[in-house]
């Protein structure tokens, strides 16, 4: 089997998609007290957000 390092461009709909789905999970990680993993998870949708931002 071979490796590939390719990296797969999110499209914009897929970005909005992850988006809305990392923050809710950021929200049951605070209902569940879960502050580290919760904070994990938006360090991630505030990349993703930068990525949405740079193409405007």
């Amino acid at each position: 089997m071979q490796n590939c390092d390719m990296k797969h461009t999110m499209s914009d709909d897929e970005l909005r998609r992850a988006i809305r789905e990392i923050q809710d999970r950021a929200h049951d990680a605070r209902k569940r007290g879960d502050d580290v993993a919760a904070e994990e998870l938006d360090r991630t949708v505030r990349g993703y957000q930068e990525q949405m931002a740079q193409r405007l």
